[in-house]
C-alpha cells in the first residue's frame, strides 16, 4: 500500500544532516531542536479550464476594446459601451458662440499587442439605444451606428499609459455644438440621454490589438469656443465621467473558439481537459483555470511527525507571455470543488488560500479565515513562471484544520478586479504545475 501512495511523486533527493547543510537549499535547522534532517519531495499536479455560465462587465471602470487571435482561445472581439455626461454647473456656450475646434480625450490604461511599430485604432460610435438601469452581461449588447464618427491611429511606441488628444471636428460633433447652444436637449440629464444615448468604443478587426480606457472626465470630447468679444477659447467636455462620478458603460466580449484548443468548452462549470494537453485563462471571457490539488493527500498520508519547512505552488512557464503580452500578475488562490465555482464560508465570504506565518484558519467559526490581504500567485517575468509559498496553508491540511480543497485562478486584488480590466491571457502546459516541498521529520523521545 505505501508504495502505491507515492506513484506520481518525484522525489528528487534527501538531505540527512550527516551528509548536507541544510542552508544549501536556503533553509537552516537549529541544532538543538528534534528535527532529523530536511527532505524534498516535488509533487505534479494539473490543471484544467472552466468557463463560467455569465460575466458580469457592468461598471469595471474600464472600457477594454479589440481584439485577440490565438491558437488557443480563438479570436476575440471586444466592445465597450458608455453612457455621457455633461456639467451643468459649466455655463454652455451662448446663442452667437463660435466654434474653435473640438478634441476627443482618450485616457489609455493599457495596450496588448504584437508590436508597437504601427499605429493603433480607435473607432467611437454613436449609440442607438440608452444603456439601462439594468445588469449587463460580457455577452450582452447593444445597437449602434456602424459608421463611427470618429477614427483614429495612435502612435503607442512610446507610452501606452497616457492621455491622447485627437481632433474630432465633424459633422456629428457641430451638431452637438449647434445643440448645445440651443439648449433644449440639456436641460437635464434625461433629455439628455434621448439626445445622445452614448457612445461605443470598437477596435480593428485587423490588428489583434486591444486597448483599455480609464473612463472619466479624461475620455470624452472636449469643444473649444469663443463667446461674442471673447480673446481666448472657453472649454466644455461631454465626457465619460465628470469629477469623481462615472458613466453607466460595460462590455461585450464575442469569443470565436472555432478550430481553437478552447473549442472544446461547452458547458459551464465543467472542469475539461482540453485538447492539446494545454490550460489557459483570458480575461473577460469568463475562462478560468483549475488546479487539481488532490495528489498531495496520497503524499500527507505518509508521513509523520513532519514539519514544513517550504512548499511553494509553481505553474508554467507560461507560453503566450511577450514583452508586449504580459499575462495577468497576481492571482488570488480560490477554494473550490466538484461544483467548480468559488467556495463560500457561512457568512458568504469567499474562501482562499493565506499568507505563510499567517492565520488560516478563523478561531471563533473554524472555518478557513477571510481577510482582505490572501496569498497571491505571483507572475515573475524573469522566470515565466507563477509561484507562491503555501507553507502554512499545506501544514493546516496536514494537521487536519480543514480540509484539502481545489484552486480556482481569479486575477483580482483586493478590489481591484483585473479580470475585468484587459483581455490578458495566459495558457501553460496543463502538467507544467507543481509543488515543491522541503520538510522535516521530528524525532520523537
Amino acid at each position: 500500500m505505501p508504495a502505491k501512495l507515492v506513484i506520481g511523486l518525484f522525489i528528487s533527493f534527501t538531505i540527512a544532516s550527516s551528509c548536507a547543510d541544510p542552508s544549501t537549499v536556503g533553509l537552516e535547522l537549529d541544532p538543538n531542536n528534534n528535527q532529523i534532517g530536511v527532505s524534498f519531495v516535488e509533487i505534479p499536479l494539473s490543471a484544467s479550464v472552466v468557463l463560467q455560465d455569465s460575466f458580469r462587465t457592468t461598471n469595471p471602470v474600464h472600457f477594454v476594446f479589440g481584439s485577440d487571435e490565438s491558437d488557443f482561445f480563438g479570436n476575440t472581439e471586444a466592445k465597450s459601451y458608455t453612457r455621457l455626461f455633461f456639467n451643468r454647473e459649466i455655463p454652455r456656450p451662448a446663442a452667437n458662440a463660435v466654434l474653435d475646434s473640438v478634441k476627443f480625450n482618450f485616457n489609455i490604461r493599457s495596450v496588448l499587442a504584437d508590436e508597437f511599430n504601427s499605429e493603433k485604432t480607435i473607432r467611437v460610435h454613436q449609440l442607438k439605444e440608452q444603456i439601462r438601469d439594468v445588469i449587463y452581461y460580457n455577452f450582452n449588447y447593444l445597437e449602434y451606428e456602424s459608421e463611427p464618427f470618429l477614427e483614429t491611429k495612435l502612435d503607442l511606441s512610446e507610452r501606452r499609459d497616457t492621455i491622447i488628444s485627437v481632433m474630432a471636428d465633424n459633422g456629428f460633433t457641430r451638431k452637438i455644438f449647434d445643440d448645445l447652444k440651443e439648449g433644449s436637449a440639456f436641460q437635464d440629464i434625461f433629455t439628455f440621454r434621448e439626445y445622445l444615448p452614448g457612445i461605443v468604443f470598437t477596435g480593428s478587426e485587423d490588428e489583434n490589438v486591444s486597448l483599455t480606457l480609464r473612463p472619466g472626465n479624461n475620455t470624452g470630447m472636449i469643444f473649444f469656443y469663443r463667446n461674442e468679444g471673447d480673446t481666448v477659447s472657453r472649454v466644455y467636455p461631454i465626457s465619460t465621467g465628470v469629477n469623481n462620478n462615472v458613466a453607466r458603460h460595460f462590455n461585450q466580449v464575442i469569443r470565436n473558439p472555432e478550430g481553437s484548443n478552447s473549442e472544446g468548452l461547452k458547458e459551464p462549470w465543467i472542469s475539461y481537459d482540453l485538447d492539446g494537453g494545454k490550460a489557459g485563462s483570458m480575461n473577460n471571457t469568463g475562462i478560468l483555470v483549475r488546479i487539481d490539488m488532490s495528489p498531495i493527500d496520497a503524499f500527507l498520508d505518509t508521513l509523520q511527525n513532519v514539519t514544513f519547512n517550504r512548499v511553494s505552488l509553481e505553474v508554467g512557464p507560461i507560453l503566450n507571455s511577450t514583452e508586449t503580452r504580459r499575462p495577468p500578475q497576481l492571482h488570488t488562490m480560490y477554494f473550490t470543488n466538484e461544483t467548480n465555482r468559488v467556495l463560500l464560508r457561512n457568512d458568504g465570504q469567499p474562501m482562499s488560500v493565506h499568507p505563510d506565518n499567517f492565520p488560516q484558519v478563523d478561531p471563533e467559526t473554524d472555518e478557513p479565515i477571510w481577510s482582505q490581504s490572501p496569498a497571491y500567485l505571483a507572475y515573475d517575468a524573469e522566470t515565466n513562471i507563477y509561484r507562491q509559498l503555501i507553507t502554512s496553508h499545506v501544514n493546516a491540511i496536514y494537521r487536519r484544520k480543514f480540509e484539502r480543497r481545489d484552486f480556482l485562478l481569479y486575477p483580482i486584488v483586493g478590489n481591484n478586479d483585473d479580470y475585468r480590466q484587459s483581455l490578458r491571457s495566459y495558457v501553460f502546459n496543463s502538467n507544467d504545475v507543481k509543488l515543491k516541498i522541503y520538510y522535516s521529520t521530528t524525532r520523537v523521545l
